[in-house]
């Protein structure tokens, strides 16, 4: 069994179809191309039950599916509020989370620059103390060799 708002949609849809017709001579004085004017759906359904010699009976029909369509929206509107309610503490998290990642790759980043400094500090050292052990290679060959300026203190006074 097919519902009743159904066959009158249906039946409206074909008296549209048949009264677009009507429209067509319109189509010269029409800017731009064919205009038609088709009733409305209350319209359509008011002619249908008309010919039929019905009184339109739907308006029950169509105040509770209203209704429902209302009440239907009403949750999609409630359930988008969550949703951008989440969405938005989703985003501040995701901002907060950033923040935190932005501040600990400075962090790293002043690590990273303070262990190049300690290398660089290290290898200066450490050519120092090369430069000073050359230095003293040198002295002692020229001690052996009989440059006596150039010797040690040496650790026991005679």
């Amino acid at each position: 069994m097919v519902p009743k708002h159904r066959v009158t949609l249906a039946v409206a849809a074909l008296w549209m179809v048949s009264t677009a017709a009507s429209a067509l001579p319109q189509q010269g004085r029409a800017r731009g191309g064919l205009r038609l004017d088709l009733p409305t759906m209350e319209e359509a359904q008011r002619a249908d039950a008309s010919r039929s010699g019905e009184t339109v009976t739907g308006t029950a029909e169509d105040a509770e599916a209203r209704a429902a369509a209302e009440a239907e929206a009403a949750r999609v509107r409630e359930a988008n509020a969550a949703q951008r309610v989440l969405a938005e503490a989703d985003s501040q998290r995701i901002a907060a989370d950033r923040r935190a990642q932005e501040a600990r790759l400075a962090q790293y980043r002043e690590q990273q620059r303070l262990h190049d400094e300690a290398l660089t500090n290290y290898a200066d050292q450490v050519a120092a103390a090369e430069a000073a052990r050359r230095r003293w290679q040198a002295d002692v060959a020229a001690c052996k060799a009989g440059d006596h300026a150039r010797c040690g203190v040496s650790a026991s006074p005679r």
